[in-house]
């Protein structure tokens, strides 16, 4: 009887149960059918300000701005994290055109830890992109490297081919930035297979605009001017005005580069008509300034002013325009020619002004890039926290307890494993890239020892074959004894040659492996170069066959100047430089000489070997201290090509730096410099 009463109770207590659960089900029901209503119509309106802002971007950037805020916070109630992310990207590109660079970093990262939690390949993607042109706009050249890696190897995953375009264009602007224009081209060009091949007219607008600066700011404005033609054909064609305007403006620069000034004109008369009509403002300024450059290349300098003004005019509430500098100097110009030399004076030191400052941002730009690296990794930790927060308080805002425990459980186990096995990816990407790099390296470290042993294997061949050859003479025992006496010399020659050879390799050797041994001692330096004139005037067979005057000019208030080096290793240099300084010169004199300086507040000897030879062509200067190479191609001297990279090499290990000076027909001086 007892029993079936705690039947009939607990029957009762089920029922009961399962009434309110249907009741709060149906409630619930109608509750997400009217988010579901708000979500569905807040979703078409933050499409609709993302499209807004895009479609006005260029002409008014700062509407631009404030739709995608307004479309972030939407996204943000409505917790839509795809959406949310993709206003943080349009958000972070805008601070990027605007040189917040810091800011637009933080954007880029909040959307790259979105994008992360919903698995969002393309969106990963496209945020590496992001964050590889943002180290580039800071000359950062290795993060920025990394994050178009990271880029690519997803849109390669996914199969993005305008997504790896986008990369190699990055890529491209990496080294058109430090003036590698010849790189620069090469990643343009893959840009264009891919663009070409997909027949995207869009893609292809931009890279024949990449390819017409890469090339014509290399000098070759002919070929620019065709890359230009076809983007300008190409951007009539599918109704781009922007890339009109912009094909309008670059043709018109080429053509002041030509001085064919009616030309200019004519272009630019067009891209401003465009530019007008469409509201690219971001463009205008550099239309008048380039009218202002024509202007002054005509000698009408009233009308440079005017253009001029008209620049500064289209450029209020812009982003500081990289041609601003310009600007001055064309106002000072024009100025100076029209008597006005006040005004002149005033704009040349904004002009100054401005080209130093860029100096002074390259010279502390690389503590910038710490600092902004470091804010990177401090930014992607803090994020992850607010991430697992908001996951936690989420979890407790549930209704039931029971389930709140199963899913705070089975959430924890999920991120541990994610996190463990994103740990291991990461492990293995970086190996893998590390991998490329230690590849890279040793077939580079291979083609230059392939190279070295190309050069050496001649090198020692020649004087090995003359002393094998001429010892096989010696053996005819009816050989006179005048001709026995010239092959010996001859022998010996080859032999101090040989032993020159091994020497300079087992000291280039040295240099480039950082295993060159010093020995610092202080010495008299007038003292150590007159005994290095003396033993180069009894033992420099070719210096005495020439008849050439070597002489030291040392001032007598410098007669007690004492230094710090290694004697040897000054010795050699000093050696090196004269033996060159012999092989080019047939008559006259070498003079060598030093002097005291002071550059920052810091003391140190010029040294110079001065030369009445033959002089180096300038198109030489930048490869003259590279191994195996001469100056004098057409005349080549005997030697091996390593004496002047070995003198580069030893200066620069005693904290020093090497330079020449030269004229054709008139001679050469090397100077090289050593602390005090």
């Amino acid at each position: 009887m007892n029993s079936q009463k705690k039947i009939g109770t607990y029957g009762c207590f089920i029922c009961f149960l399962v009434f309110f659960s249907a009741l709060f089900a149906q409630a619930d029901v109608n509750e997400l059918q009217k988010t579901l209503n708000y979500k569905k119509h807040d979703t078409i309106k933050i499409k609709q300000l993302i499209n807004a802002g895009d479609d006005c971007y260029y002409s008014f950037p700062d509407s631009s701005y404030i739709k995608y805020n307004k479309a972030l916070d939407i996204a943000k109630k409505i917790k839509n994290k795809k959406f949310e992310a993709k206003c943080l990207l349009s958000i972070g590109y805008y601070l990027d055109e605007k040189e917040r660079y810091k800011e637009s970093l933080e954007y880029y990262l909040q959307a790259l830890e979105l994008y992360r939690s919903i698995g969002d390949e393309q969106g990963l993607a496209n945020c590496y992109n992001y964050l590889g042109y943002s180290f580039s706009y800071l000359n950062s050249v290795e993060k920025a490297s990394e994050y178009f890696l990271k880029a690519l190897q997803i849109f390669k995953k996914i199969n993005d081919q305008n997504g790896i375009a986008d990369v190699n264009n990055g890529f491209g602007n990496l080294y058109y930035d430090i003036e590698n224009y010849e790189e620069a081209y090469k990643y343009y060009l893959k840009s264009y297979t891919i663009y070409k091949k997909n027949n995207d007219k869009a893609g292809l607008i931009a890279t024949y605009i990449n390819l017409g600066n890469a090339i014509s700011t290399d000098g070759n404005i002919e070929e620019g001017l065709k890359y230009y033609s076809k983007s300008l054909e190409l951007s009539k064609e599918i109704g781009d005005k922007e890339g009109i305007a912009i094909n309008y403006t670059n043709i018109g620069d080429c053509y002041i580069v030509n001085e064919n000034y009616e030309k200019a004109e004519e272009y630019l008369n067009k891209a401003l008509d465009v530019a007008i009509k469409i509201s690219y403002n971001s463009l205008k300024p550099l239309i008048y300034s380039n009218y202002a450059n024509t202007k002054l290349k005509e000698k009408k300098f009233d009308s440079v002013l005017i253009y001029v003004n008209k620049s500064f005019e289209a450029s209020e509430g812009l982003s500081g325009m990289y041609f601003e500098y310009d600007n001055h100097d064309y106002l000072s110009k024009a100025h100076e020619a029209l008597g006005d030399y006040d005004n002149a004076l005033k704009n040349y030191r904004l002009f100054k002004k401005h080209t130093d400052s860029i100096f002074n941002a390259k010279k502390f730009e690389q503590i910038a890039k710490l600092g902004v690296i470091n804010k990177l990794e401090l930014q992607e930790e803090k994020i992850k926290s607010m991430t697992k927060s908001n996951e936690i308080r989420n979890l407790q805002s549930k209704n039931q307890q029971t389930l709140i425990y199963i899913l705070l459980i089975f959430s924890i186990f999920f991120i541990a494993l994610t996190y463990y096995l994103s740990k291991q990816r990461a492990e293995r990407k970086k190996a893998y890239n590390l991998l490329l790099i230690e590849k890279e390296k040793a077939e580079e470290s291979d083609r230059l020892k392939s190279a070295f042993l190309a050069n050496m294997s001649h090198e020692i061949r020649t004087p090995m074959n003359a002393i094998m050859g001429f010892s096989s003479f010696l053996k005819n025992p009816e050989l006179g004894s005048e001709k026995r006496d010239h092959f010996v010399d001859i022998i010996n020659v080859s032999g101090e040659r040989l032993m020159a050879i091994i020497n300079d390799i087992v000291d280039i050797s040295k240099i480039e492996s950082n295993q060159l041994k010093t020995d610092i001692t202080e010495f008299n330096v007038k003292s150590a170069l007159s005994g290095i004139i003396e033993i180069q005037k009894n033992s420099n067979k070719l210096l005495l066959k020439k008849n050439i005057d070597l002489k030291l000019v040392s001032p007598i208030s410098y007669d007690g100047f004492f230094i710090k080096t290694d004697l040897n290793r000054f010795t050699q240099i000093f050696d090196n430089l004269i033996n060159n300084a012999t092989k080019f010169t047939n008559e006259g004199s070498i003079e060598i000489g030093y002097h005291l300086k002071h550059y920052h507040e810091k003391a140190y000897i010029e040294f110079y070997v001065k030369d009445t030879g033959c002089g180096i062509p300038k198109d030489k200067f930048d490869v003259i201290f590279d191994r195996f190479s001469q100056a004098g191609e057409d005349d080549f001297k005997e030697g091996n090509g390593l004496g002047l990279s070995i003198c580069k090499g030893l200066v620069t290990i005693l904290n020093g730096e090497i330079w020449l000076e030269s004229e054709e027909n008139v001679g050469t001086t090397f100077h090289f410099t050593l602390p005090y």
